[in-house]
């Protein structure tokens, strides 16, 4: 896959099932991984990082709570993955702000994850989607 969808269920599913809409729209030919759509079985999740290009964190509540996204996060920083961030503001979507997001993930994880790379921010209305991606 070109790109890996990391994302908690709870928080970020709807997000990244447009975001991976709006990338083949946007670059026909384009393979991203998104679980509901690619995953066969949940014991190979590391095999999926490491079978993609990039890998894209969605920052979400409850991103660093979840077991597979920190499976996936491990995968991605030990298998040294390029790595994109994007961010959900809304709150009632499951917005998290980034001193939050930066005190959920694990301290050894925090420089890995957030003083390396560009946090995208998320937006709703469509038009500001497409600046995004």
């Amino acid at each position: 896959w070109h790109l890996f969808l990391s994302h908690t269920w709870s928080s970020g599913q709807d997000q990244v099932a447009t975001i991976k809409r709006q990338l083949q729209l946007l670059l026909p030919g384009i393979r991203v991984f998104l679980d509901i759509d690619d995953l066969h079985e949940i014991n190979k999740l590391e095999e999926y990082v490491e079978r993609s290009q990039c890998i894209l964190i969605f920052l979400s509540n409850g991103y660093f709570f979840s077991t597979n996204c920190m499976r996936e996060l491990n995968a991605t920083i030990d298998l040294k993955k390029p790595m994109v961030l994007v961010q959900e503001l809304v709150a009632s979507k499951g917005g998290i702000t980034i001193d939050q997001a930066m005190q959920d993930c694990p301290a050894t994880k925090r420089d890995a994850v957030f003083n390396r790379h560009e946090i995208i921010v998320w937006h709703r209305a469509s038009d500001f989607q497409l600046i995004s991606l």
